[in-house]
């Protein structure tokens, strides 16, 4: 099986929908137009992670499309971390509408919050209590602060977005991804590739292989997860079609078992209600 565990849905349909005022431009991704693209791609299961660019907090859209779709999809909800109400909400979300994590965004309306802001930990409580994984949009300078609910809450999963780095660095080191390394120790720590990494790779003049490599030596497979971040950026990284293809031809090096784990068995050790 093939998961993609980060594709956004998006609708024009901003009279039932809502959208901020500078939602970025992307194409609209539907629930029905997503599946037919996953058919064509090879793409199975798909985890769609809250547009918060578009949508805020408001987790309508993409649980409705989950519930329209729930043999296909499951979501990932994005909440106000600092809200009295958040640990409730979440609850609710995961038993009434589909959604199976949660993604922490560094950000409550543009100002930074710390993922070891302890205000966050009643959040932290519940998601731990509810047994769902955790997604991490971090800055790389506040990647070394998810080492505090790393510790805090050792039962609870968490996977960092497509290592959120745009930059890398250069080979064979990748200093700039150096913060997301130094986690690898926490057995709980995972590691959401994308298509911003081969593209960024490619900037640095390194190889897939120099690259893809290194985390694998680092993680090991069983703790990577492929995700498409589609259709963000699509006018520059492609169809979805086109970031599987990618990630494909990046991993060819590795083994058919490691490539397994990435393109499917991690994401459905960590979402097991995924599996048909």
């Amino acid at each position: 099986m093939v998961v993609d565990t980060h594709v956004h849905v998006v609708t024009h349909d901003r009279a039932k929908y809502p959208a901020a005022e500078k939602a970025p431009p992307w194409p609209p991704n539907t629930g029905d137009t997503l599946v037919a693209l996953m058919d064509a791609a090879g793409i199975d299961r798909a985890l769609l992670v809250q547009t918060y660019f578009t949508y805020g907090y408001d987790n309508s859209y993409m649980s409705d499309t989950v519930l329209a779709h729930p043999n296909r999809f499951l979501g990932v909800c994005v909440l106000d971390p600092l809200s009295p109400a958040a640990p409730d909400e979440l609850a609710a979300l995961v038993e009434r509408r589909g959604v199976r994590g949660i993604r922490l965004m560094n950000d409550r309306g543009h100002n930074v919050i710390s993922i070891d802001d302890p205000r966050t930990f009643a959040l932290w409580e519940r998601i731990d209590a509810l047994g769902i994984p955790v997604c991490i949009a971090s800055l790389i300078d506040d990647v070394a602060r998810v080492r505090v609910p790393l510790q805090r809450f050792p039962k609870v999963k968490v996977a960092i977005d497509h290592i959120w780095g745009l930059k890398v660095g250069v080979a064979p080191a990748f200093d700039l991804i150096k913060p997301v390394l130094e986690l690898s120790p926490f057995p709980n720590f995972y590691v959401k590739i994308a298509v911003n990494n081969s593209f960024a790779l490619r900037e640095s003049k390194a190889t897939p292989q120099q690259f893809y490599g290194l985390l694998v030596s680092r993680f090991g497979a069983n703790r990577i997860m492929w995700g498409s971040n589609y259709p963000a950026h699509s006018q520059v990284h492609g169809t979805l079609g086109e970031r599987k293809a990618l990630a494909s031809k990046d991993l060819s090096f590795l083994s058919e078992a490691d490539r397994r784990w990435i393109f499917g068995e991690t994401a459905l050790a960590l979402w097991p209600q995924l599996r048909p």
